[in-house]
């Protein structure tokens, strides 16, 4: 079953599309109900650890404003998953990204997704993914509940890119057609040297 779930999300990062493909971009979503006056603009360049000011709505009565910072990204071996999943997938290259985040808006984002996606080097766009269980190396997944107004945290997210395919930047891209605000940076390769720590049970994809 959690193979099944693996390979049925790799099919999905790996056909991702450029944001100009409607079928496989980010999912729509409404105008956010602030005013966009506050956000960094549009088509912001940013490096690591570079803070944006990001303005979406998650929900019809939820309406979002995060101050982010993509602060670093690392390439991981196949490895990095043994003894939590029961087969290394060899068309995945893994990536752990650390973000800062926090609620400088009103409403509680508990549980929300922020729309920070990875675009790798072919222009595909990969959603990072939720990870369940005791895998301390990376506990991808949504905003902690609750996420109040001035809550703060630091997080690291999950990506897999295609094999044969690296990451061009990490991009907050909330609705199809918006340009995005990105970051770039330098990339930290995997320790060849590293041996892979005991891993915990695997707990799903959300």
């Amino acid at each position: 079953m959690l193979r099944a779930l693996l390979a049925t999300g790799l099919v999905l990062a790996a056909s991702a599309c450029a944001p100009d493909d409607p079928e496989s971009s980010p999912a729509p979503s409404s105008t956010a109900a602030v005013d966009p006056a506050v956000g960094t603009d549009p088509g912001t360049d940013l490096a690591y650890g570079d803070e944006a000011t990001v303005v979406w709505q998650p929900e019809s009565d939820v309406a979002g404003v995060l101050d982010v910072s993509v602060d670093a990204v690392a390439e991981q071996d196949d490895s990095v998953f043994d003894g939590w999943v029961s087969e290394v997938m060899p068309d995945a290259r893994p990536y752990f990204v650390t973000v800062s985040l926090a609620n400088a808006g009103e409403s509680d984002l508990g549980g929300q997704e922020v729309p920070i996606y990875l675009r790798d080097d072919t222009g595909a766009l990969g959603a990072p993914w939720t990870l369940g269980g005791d895998f301390s190396d990376c506990q991808s997944g949504p905003l902690p509940t609750p996420f109040a107004a001035g809550a703060r945290a630091d997080m690291c997210l999950v990506y897999l890119v295609p094999d044969g395919a690296r990451v061009r930047d990490l991009v907050f891209e909330p609705t199809e057609g918006y340009d995005p605000i990105t970051w770039t940076g330098t990339v930290t390769r995997p320790d060849r040297e590293a041996k892979p720590g005991k891993r915990g049970k695997p707990g799903g994809r959300g």
